[in-house]
């Protein structure tokens, strides 16, 4: 058990998303390579739960809001502590803990770029580039989910090319296949859409930068497009805008065809309910909703923002518009339907592609290809031939 690397993971918060998703499901997918540790700034969520029994510690440093100088000593004691083989950091939270991260006596560090928040949607704001690039000397390698992040850290942020590593998010696509089924017969939903009715699923944290305010906004447009044709709506996730949300529901008038089911832990029995999936996002990085979708057998209406294209094949799997636009927003999903044979078809069209490209068997493969390599030791196999063999395509 002692014998196997420690790494140690920092993020801002373990809570409900996409990234912390990715965060969890490679722990425990290399349990048997690796320890694991988790330290966060700001707290736990549910997810905690998920790796209780896998990782070795996990650790909040209870960061004041502001500057918390206090914090990076905090950071800096638990690392001596453990003493990590490698560390891996995430976002922008937890850029600036680099030069701690080194001081405390780490040889190897890791930052994964997983999407940017509502303050810098397109990566513009000049003292997150610098501070990506002032970070550099101290990260041995930058991984960035999409390729679109991989070509905005090389020529935007000045990041050295061969410091950027490219590893597609991935999931699990077995926990949704097997609810796969052609009639999509509602229980968890029933009473709220019933036999009949279209309904739209988003399942993302309630933050600005997920832009669900838009996202009402095209479905009162929708409602007065399609009536008297019956439209639901649910959105799945938590966070700092449910109030917003709330009022505005209420100001349009969409409390009985709008849900917020906050929080939950069944979100695959709640896709299988679903004939289209939504995502309204001003920015990505490359979002596993999506995936979860497709591999659900659901269409998505997208907003084509940073690695959102790199997974909606448009025309094919889905349909792609532009952000902050409820009207494209609203005649996309006026398309969907009205017709449910192009339902089926980008639904049928996105499970394949879902199964070709975004398996958790290439993403691990990818990741601890990269952790060997730093850590000096040898992998089994590459990622691409991992791809071949677990998906039975050639990597592209």
């Amino acid at each position: 058990m002692n014998g196997k690397p420690l790494i140690v993971h920092v993020l801002y918060r373990l809570d409900t998303g996409g990234m912390e998703r990715i965060l969890v499901s490679l722990i425990n997918a290399t349990a048997d390579r690796y320890r694991h540790a988790v330290i966060t700034l700001c707290g736990f969520g549910p997810l905690r739960a998920e790796i209780e029994h896998t990782v070795s510690a996990c650790l909040s440093l209870d960061k004041k809001a502001g500057n918390d100088w206090r914090c990076y000593l905090r950071l800096w004691r638990a690392l001596r502590r453990l003493k990590p083989d490698l560390v891996q950091t995430y976002n922008i939270g937890t850029l600036d803990l680099a030069p701690m991260v080194k001081l405390a006596g780490v040889r190897r560090l890791v930052h994964a770029e997983h999407g940017r928040d509502a303050a810098d949607p397109n990566g513009e704001n000049p003292r997150y580039r610098r501070l990506r690039r002032w970070m550099a000397p101290f990260i041995d390698r930058y991984v960035a989910v999409s390729e679109d992040l991989r070509h905005w850290l090389v020529e935007r942020a000045g990041v050295q090319p061969s410091k950027v590593t490219y590893i597609a998010n991935g999931i699990d696509l077995a926990a949704f296949d097997a609810r796969r089924v052609v009639s999509r017969q509602r229980r968890l939903l029933a009473d709220f859409a019933p036999p009949g009715s279209v309904l739209l699923g988003n399942v993302a944290r309630l933050d600005k930068v997920k832009n669900q305010g838009s996202l009402l906004a095209a479905f009162a447009l929708l409602r007065d497009k399609t009536a008297p044709s019956p439209c639901r709506l649910i959105i799945a996730g938590e966070g700092s805008q449910r109030a917003a949300l709330q009022q505005q529901i209420d100001q349009l008038g969409l409390r009985e065809t709008v849900r917020l089911l906050g929080d939950r832990n069944d979100v695959s029995a709640l896709l299988v309910e679903c004939d289209v999936f939504v995502l309204s996002s001003i920015a990505e990085g490359m979002p596993v909703t999506l995936m979860e979708a497709m591999a659900s057998g659901l269409p998505v209406v997208a907003t084509d923002v940073g690695g959102v294209a790199s997974v909606v094949d448009d025309g094919v799997t889905g349909t792609l518009v532009p952000a902050r636009d409820p009207r494209a927003l609203a005649n996309a999903l006026k398309t969907y339907v009205a017709d449910e044979s192009l339902r089926r078809g980008h639904g049928a069209a996105g499970y394949a592609r879902a199964v070709d490209h975004f398996s958790l068997d290439a993403m691990v493969a990818s990741y601890v290809a990269l952790y060997e390599g730093l850590l000096g030791g040898k992998t089994d196999v590459t990622p691409s031939q991992e791809w071949s063999r677990r998906a039975g395509h050639e990597e592209h």
